[in-house]
């Protein structure tokens, strides 16, 4: 083999290796696009998961204040009608 062959293979291994690491790095750039994505993704999600809880916590407060008030009034009439056992509908 001559100088100039094995400055020839050596040259072509050297851009057959060049080629490789670049097509590694633009796979590894795909990769991270892909997690930053899916990233973002998940942000969202959790943002849109945060909103519905707070709903779903503000809602049980305003059903809690209604049933307490339905059982207050529940009460002064179950109250009004023992204060009056003639209006009962049982006489």
């Amino acid at each position: 083999m001559t100088i100039s062959r094995a400055s020839e293979d050596t040259e072509s291994e050297l851009a057959r290796r060049l080629r490789a690491v670049e097509r590694r790095e633009r796979e590894l750039e795909q990769a991270l696009a892909a997690v930053a994505a899916q990233r973002e993704r998940l942000e969202a999600i959790q943002a849109e998961y945060e909103r519905r809880r707070d709903a779903l916590i503000a809602r049980t407060r305003e059903v809690q204040v209604e049933r307490d008030l339905l059982r207050e009034e529940r009460a002064r009439v179950v109250a009004a009608g023992l204060a009056r056992p003639d209006d009962s509908p049982l006489h």
